[in-house]
């Protein structure tokens, strides 16, 4: 009987140990400026790989389980709008790099990139187009599928954003076992981009007639990006446009010197004045690509996304994907989560300076869950 009953103990305590195991790995909060907890228990390599199509050399890290086995599923990490290195800083914010730790933790390896041109990226950013992005997405795909050293049986994208937007592209000519689509377009970009003025100058309490100045304002940037060609001439211009009308632009009122300009920059001048916006304005809109997937799909949307608005977005993804017969979609659409995806009180971007949450820890459950799932079917 004693030794039964030491037997039994060993056991209760071996579960308490491995559910503790489990408690931990299973832990997805992160705030900025936290190290990571170590020891890290998931291998860590600075890679490259090769765009054959535009022959450059993009740089990255890829992390995976430090486990004897050698098949793991993986992701690509695709940015949003604007230059951004592999770890995807926003606000000191670093949510790739909290999204690779967190799946790497959890069995699954992800692979993240410097963006064409920035940091130790080859090419050109400023002449890069959405098929460019969508070009060297697929190009990571390819890379991960090239190993010979590790059998990545399961192969994705998720992207952010407007990796939200190339994500699909990519989809739609290519095999892909698994999409996510986080703060994606759903809806034609000119209706994206009066949701999205319209909602950042009610959230910041303008009135119905200041949003009808700001919108104006808007028409003009698009009018001198759709009519002048790509370069310091159109740089200067929506410079000298949004300068002018400051203070009817909700982003810039009250700003001053250095930061003024770096919002103008920021804002105005990398989104209007850099070829993947003719190309998404003029080009096709996201429902031409997303009829075309036929992956399993997770879309994931916050209803305080003021710049890619959550709620009309994650319907209508939804719709497009099951209406043109994928049977494998799974949306959500989350309260009270800005366009990054942390829990938020207005969702405008300066919030995010005083949230210290990267992402919503359920983001990050559900994206964990979402791929295991699609790597049992593999197995």
């Amino acid at each position: 009987m004693k030794n039964i009953l030491s037997f039994m103990v060993l056991i209760f305590l071996a579960s308490c140990v491995n559910q503790s195991k489990k408690e931990k790995s299973d832990v997805a909060t992160y705030f900025r400026n936290n190290p990571l907890d170590s020891p890290i228990p998931y291998k860590s390599e600075n890679i490259e790989f090769k765009n054959v199509e535009d022959s450059i050399i993009l740089r990255g890290t890829l992390t995976y389980p430090n486990t004897e086995s050698k098949s793991y599923p993986a992701v690509v990490l695709m940015h949003g709008t604007g230059k951004h290195g592999r770890d995807y800083n926003v606000y000191g914010h670093k949510p790739f790099l909290v999204i690779a730790d967190y799946l790497s933790r959890n069995g699954i390896a992800v692979l993240r990139y410097d963006k064409r041109g920035y940091k130790e990226s080859e090419g050109n950013f400023d002449e890069a187009t959405y098929d460019d992005f969508a070009s060297d997405g697929w190009s990571a795909v390819q890379y991960l599928r090239n190993r010979k050293d590790i059998d990545f049986k399961t192969t994705g994208i998720a992207g952010h954003s407007e990796g939200g937007n190339t994500g699909p592209m990519i989809a739609a000519e290519h095999e892909l076992d698994f999409l996510i689509l986080l703060g994606a377009s759903g809806i034609p970009y000119p209706v994206a981009d009066s949701l999205y003025s319209a909602g950042m100058s009610k959230a910041r309490g303008y009135s119905e007639e200041q949003i009808l100045r700001e919108a104006k304002v808007h028409d003009s940037m698009i009018n001198l990006a759709l009519s002048m060609e790509i370069g310091q001439a159109l740089d200067d211009s929506i410079y000298k446009l949004a300068f002018r009308n400051r203070k009817n632009l909700s982003q810039l009122n009250g700003l001053t010197g250095e930061d003024l300009n770096e919002e103008i920059n920021y804002f105005y001048i990398e989104y209007y004045a850099r070829p993947s916006f003719k190309e998404f304005w003029e080009g096709p809109s996201p429902e031409e690509y997303l009829k075309l997937v036929q992956c399993p799909v997770l879309s994931i949307g916050g209803t305080l996304d003021l710049h890619v608005p959550g709620v009309p977005n994650v319907a209508v993804i939804d719709q497009i994907l099951k209406e043109a017969g994928n049977t494998e979609v799974t949306s959500k659409l989350m309260s009270n989560l800005n366009h990054m995806l942390q829990p938020a009180k207005t969702g405008l971007p300066k919030e995010i300076d005083s949230i210290e949450m990267t992402i919503a820890p359920e983001v990050l459950v559900l994206m964990k869950n979402f791929i295991q799932k699609q790597a049992k079917k593999i197995n």
